[in-house]
């Protein structure tokens, strides 16, 4: 039973280290393309793309219809039967593929007979073919079988040639267009690439089957991801509608940025998806239980530091992703970096807790709440206070799906309230690290060069403060680091 444990620890840790890398790089690419992009087309034009882009989310998530968390939990339950998982493929697949092509029919169409559509018109459709890719992808079949190595490697192949690419070819706010093609491309490769790998989990032979049981717990999937994609993207949509495009391009930045702060979340939930699920189904409490413990302690540990951070450094941080022209937006970064503590909490506690154990539909209800709290308030805050009104209904909605999500989490999964807590060490080795950097001030001009002078110091305070307290997650990923171990195992 330990031997047992021990694999499924060296399983995720191995998963979390691939998906990471994953998840490293893409954000990383991201990261520099956006940095360089917004400097060369400047906010107006980079307002129009991300306008579209938000767009395009909505019909991307018709498409899925939640099979990315759906698909990944039935191919994790199937994973040692090839029969069975071929015909649960055939079947997911055929069904996303259906959806897909209705989705994109509904695009196209309205990119011609609807007024803001068409004047978006050619963005929308160059963003859109994103829908095609997503679906021949099937990346939810090599997530559940837990192939995080070839992710990895196909990822990093194809991201690597979409950033060489726009480096070379988006110069003037006059490519946008060229920018919006190259930011599908790498799903477009990695898409291809997967659609011909997967002869090697599954029988080749293809039959297009539609199975009217995924429908049901689908469309609670499809409920969830179209709640969260109401709340994350409808700020960027209504300050389109409401506001100008240099407001717009200012808020996709930041909303951008908080994004990549909070990718290592997504990393843990998908990471430990399937083993999480495995210890649900066969009963294993104990185990569910420790998982979501460690996981928390984690997040918490990364996203708590990058929190501390960010609001320190907030300007060098937004002037170096985007440039001087993006200063004015430092103060809703501000209140928009606070948000990634409870989303960094909402991600385990609901995408790697509430979802193994069945309780999908609460996940729906807390995302739902979100949504709504949202959209009520952006009516109100928007036309008042601009992006930094819509940071700060962002915040509000994050915190209530986080509360939602902590409450059945108590109640109904029957896991202690302190077990879905941090360590009170982790948020006071971040203070520790915050007060000196506040008043630091390096006389240094390059925005890069003092961004990463300023995280060394934060986060050199930061580990030491932590290693000195005893802090478990970050004296534990030392210990592992350096293989050091604890003293009574030493002792054994």
């Amino acid at each position: 039973m330990e031997q047992q444990a021990n694999n499924q620890t060296r399983s995720i840790t191995r998963n979390v280290s691939y998906n990471t890398v994953i998840t490293a790089t893409s954000y990383l690419f991201s990261a520099i393309i956006t940095m360089y992009v917004s400097r060369k087309l400047q906010p107006a034009a980079n307002g129009r793309v991300n306008f579209a882009d938000s767009l395009v989310h909505y019909f991307l998530l018709f498409a899925q219809l939640g099979m990315p968390w759906y698909a990944i939990r039935c191919c994790a339950r199937f994973r040692d039967d090839r029969k069975k998982l071929t015909r649960v493929f055939n079947e997911l697949f055929s069904l996303g593929l259906l959806l897909a092509l209705i989705s994109g029919a509904v695009l196209v169409i309205l990119c011609f007979t609807v007024g803001t559509f068409r004047e978006y018109r050619t963005l929308l459709l160059i963003l859109g073919s994103v829908i095609v890719w997503n679906a021949i992808g099937c990346e939810w079949l090599f997530k559940g079988l837990e192939k995080y190595r070839y992710l990895m490697v196909v990822s990093l192949i194809t991201r690597t040639i979409a950033f060489v690419l726009v480096i070379v070819m988006v110069n003037s706010p006059e490519d946008m267009t060229v920018y919006a093609a190259l930011s599908v491309l790498a799903m477009a490769m990695s898409g291809v690439c997967n659609f011909f790998a997967v002869g090697r989990e599954v029988d080749r032979r293809f039959s297009f089957r539609l199975n009217p049981e995924h429908l049901k717990p689908l469309l609670v999937f499809f409920a969830m991801s179209c709640m969260t994609t109401i709340y994350v993207n409808l700020d960027i949509v209504m300050l389109g509608f409401m506001k100008s495009n240099t407001e717009t391009g200012l808020y996709s930045l930041i909303s951008k940025s908080k994004v990549l702060l909070t990718c290592f979340g997504g990393v843990m939930v998908a990471s430990a998806l399937p083993q999480v699920t495995i210890a649900w189904n066969e009963g294993n409490k104990e185990r569910f239980r420790e998982i979501l413990h460690r996981s928390i302690g984690l997040i918490m540990a990364v996203n708590l530091a990058l929190l501390a951070f960010t609001l320190v450094f907030a300007e060098d941080c937004v002037v170096a992703m985007g440039g001087p022209s993006y200063r004015d937006a430092t103060k809703a970064f501000r209140i928009m970096v606070i948000s990634i503590a409870p989303i960094g909490l909402s991600n385990i506690l609901g995408g790697q807790s509430l979802v193994p154990a069945g309780r999908e539909k609460r996940l729906l209800q807390a995302e739902i709440l979100g949504a709504v709290v949202n959209l009520a308030l952006n009516l109100y805050v928007i036309p008042r206070y601009s992006i930094n009104g819509a940071s700060m209904t962002t915040l509000i909605a994050e915190v209530v799906v986080w509360i939602v999500c902590l409450y059945y989490i108590v109640r109904e999964v029957e896991v202690p309230l302190r077990e879905t807590l941090p360590d009170v060490r982790t948020p006071l080795a971040c203070v520790i690290a915050a007060v000196p950097s506040y008043f630091l001030k390096l006389p240094i001009t390059n925005v890069f060069i003092r961004l990463a002078a300023e995280a060394v110091i934060f986060f050199g305070i930061y580990g030491v403060a932590a290693l000195l307290m005893r802090e478990p997650t970050v004296t534990e990923t030392v210990r592992r680091v350096l293989r050091i171990k604890p003293k009574d195992e030493t002792a054994q």
